[in-house]
């Protein structure tokens, strides 16, 4: 990865509810290698003592937590708007080279910076994929406006995939100014460690586009015993049990 030399300092924003914390601080320790501060902004919850620990390992990271709802959350729009100002209040403070978003709504804010909008995932390909012909929520029309203004406001749009790139574009579109930039990991190899016969689901439980539910209905039926990694409580405080796989939690 080359950064123009002009960069020195990213206010990203996170949560610590899924994958997008792990990518954030990926992203983050690939950018202390080029001498790149990050300012973390968090919402949607507190962040647990692991995800600190994490922290601890990343000189380059300044952390800025709140407890704002995210755009996807219910009854979340009050919330949405007093984190916008709460960002621009950050750009003022810490004067960023450039403002990179774990989500989209925030992307009309009036920024001074150049803005790069991830498209992680989204609520309406969400839901036609989880409950197709089941007719969406009405709430989910201010989301999609508020999507699609996000988009079109931000100077680039990135996604993982290009499956998720069309999503966004069939949704949200058109996006003239969009790429896609895989996700990928650095991982450390452990010599002398043998594999183990078993299944390993990861992702959030309590999700039900992550399909962990289906899984450990059928871990009986397996040979291997099956292990699943992730959160079983969601943000509204939902709780999901597994019954035959063994949950391994979230710590790393």
């Amino acid at each position: 990865m080359t950064l123009p030399s002009e960069v020195r300092r990213v206010l990203m924003t996170a949560d610590a509810l899924g994958g997008v914390w792990t990518y954030a601080l990926d992203l983050a320790r690939e950018l202390d290698r080029h001498n790149v501060s990050v300012v973390l902004a968090t919402m949607g919850g507190p962040i647990g003592a692991h995800r600190r620990k994490e922290l601890r390992r990343l000189p380059n990271v300044e952390l800025v937590e709140s407890s704002f709802r995210l755009e996807w959350m219910a009854d979340a729009w009050d919330d949405v708007e007093l984190a916008r100002d709460w960002l621009l209040g950050l750009e003022q403070s810490w004067a960023p080279d450039v403002v990179h978003l774990n989500g989209y709504v925030h992307a009309s804010a009036p920024w001074l910076s150049p803005v790069i909008v991830v498209g992680h995932s989204c609520c309406l390909s969400w839901w036609d994929s989880v409950r197709p012909g089941v007719p969406r929520p009405p709430g989910f029309a201010v989301y999609a406006e508020r999507v699609r203004r996000g988009l079109r406001a931000a100077d680039i749009v990135v996604a993982p995939t290009a499956a998720m790139l069309a999503a966004l574009d069939e949704h949200y579109g058109p996006l003239p100014h969009a790429c896609v930039i895989h996700n990928a990991r650095l991982l450390a190899a452990r010599d002398g460690e043998e594999k183990r016969p078993l299944v390993l689901g990861a992702g959030r439980v309590w999700d039900e586009a992550k399909n962990l539910q289906m899984l450990d209905r059928v871990a009986p039926r397996l040979a291997w015993p099956v292990l699943i990694a992730g959160s079983t409580c969601g943000p509204d405080g939902q709780i999901v049990s597994l019954r035959h796989a063994a949950a391994v939690g979230e710590k790393n």
